[in-house]
């Protein structure tokens, strides 16, 4: 069973999120969160950069066997109960541990081809 406590402070405009993920099964699970909220997610940063599980408005990441992992964010939207929906729960394997493509894209530097790439001939 994976089980998720949620609490919501709404602060000066702003609605602070905090959940834990507990997994109480005997395998890691890879587990999706989205949030509920009608507006942007802040999701949590270190020195400017998102942390790499977030992606828009979604959380992906394992929580291991046995264990619980806390997640939060912010937002300027009111708040509302559930303030995330569980969309996505699968056993984490070697094969699917991974960092979905949107996370990795997310994380890559604005790039464009050369000019002279996309010129006709």
């Amino acid at each position: 069973m994976v089980e998720l406590e949620t609490t919501v402070d709404r602060r000066h405009g702003v609605t602070f999120v905090t959940v834990v993920v507990r997994n109480e099964r005997t395998t890691p699970q890879r587990i999706r969160l989205e949030s509920t909220l009608s507006g942007p997610v802040w999701p949590p940063r270190r020195n400017g950069i998102v942390n790499r599980e977030w992606t828009g408005r979604t959380w992906d990441g394992t929580v291991e066997a046995g264990r619980r992992r806390g997640i939060g964010f912010a937002s300027p939207a009111a708040a509302v109960d559930p303030p995330v929906e569980l969309v996505e729960l699968e056993r984490a394997t070697d094969g699917n541990r991974r960092i979905c493509a949107r996370t990795i894209l997310s994380t890559l530097e604005q790039w464009t081809p050369r000019r002279r790439v996309t010129e006709r001939a």
